[in-house]
């Protein structure tokens, strides 16, 4: 029996219009499977609260009646595995987009810290008197 522990993700980031992320599954460290995406959806995830949507890897079977139809590749009969599954590449994502939110905030900080010349407020004779308390 497969349990969420089996399982590990690697998260890609895209960050393009719809495609956020790509992930890959990786089964007991033996199989992987490639093609996970994380998207963006106009409607907000259940659990996640967030405007995402979570796709197993998938091929388009064309257009059918004026909509463009698509199945699956990978198929998680357990319901319960495949929330797991759509958890833990949720989380991968989350942290990885974090970090990656993070590392750009430092570096634009960095340079904001830069253009910023403090030297010639330091001249400046302040009384004490003038402060009010």
């Amino acid at each position: 029996m497969i349990t969420i522990d089996d399982i590990t993700i690697k998260i890609r980031m895209l960050n393009r219009p719809w495609l956020l992320a790509q992930a890959t599954v990786i089964f007991f460290d033996i199989l992987e499977t490639k093609g996970w995406k994380v998207l963006r959806s106009t409607k907000t995830h259940p659990r996640f609260q967030e405007e995402i949507w979570i796709q197993a890897p998938s091929f388009s079977k064309g257009v059918i009646n004026g909509k463009e139809v698509w199945d699956e590749i990978i198929w998680v009969n357990d319901k319960n595995l495949y929330n797991q599954i759509e958890e833990k590449i949720y989380n991968a994502f989350f942290v990885k987009r974090n970090k990656e939110n993070g590392e750009q905030g430092a570096v634009e900080a960095m340079e904001q810290e830069e253009k910023i010349d403090v030297s010639k407020d330091l001249d400046e004779d302040i009384d004490p008197d003038d402060i009010p308390l």
